[in-house]
């Protein structure tokens, strides 16, 4: 990515890469909402049972399908809106680094499949982006977007 011609657009189009504070909650939103949605699920299994155990084998034998949930999601929203509930909520959008619109279902998708395995190394791709220059996270970058200020 050129960022001189990154800076020169953003500056031109008067866009800000947004807070950390805002991705952080816009972050706990939408984590709060797939597990919620996650819990709703596995709500009859799960009160059927008060051996912790055997809640966390339920919790684990579902954890394929609440991930492909959170990709669906991720992808969808971001594809439609250019933002998840989390990032509405804060006012924030993702938008590509090329063209300064909302991203594809392809990229959509590839960001948001990007973001598990983001989370998968211990959340380390969501921490690249407090060093990095435009606040990007592993997915952001593969991408090709950032988050701004709507």
């Amino acid at each position: 990515m050129n960022e001189d011609k990154l800076d020169r657009d953003l500056a031109r189009e008067e866009l800000r890469t947004a807070s950390d504070r805002r991705r952080v909650m816009a972050f706990i939103i939408d984590e709060t909402i797939v597990s919620f949605v996650a819990l709703i699920a596995m709500w009859d299994a799960l009160s059927k049972t008060d051996d912790v155990l055997v809640q966390i084998d339920i919790i684990l034998a579902n954890s394929l399908w609440i991930t492909a949930f959170s990709v669906v999601y991720q992808t969808i929203f971001i594809a439609l809106y250019g933002a998840t509930l989390g990032k509405i909520s804060q006012r924030i959008l993702v938008i590509e680094t090329d063209t300064f619109e909302k991203p594809g279902l392809f990229s959509a998708l590839g960001r948001a499949l990007m973001r598990v395995v983001s989370s998968s190394c211990f959340w380390l791709g969501f921490l690249w982006a407090f060093n990095s220059y435009y606040r990007q996270t592993w997915h952001d970058k593969i991408a090709r977007t950032i988050v701004i200020d709507a």
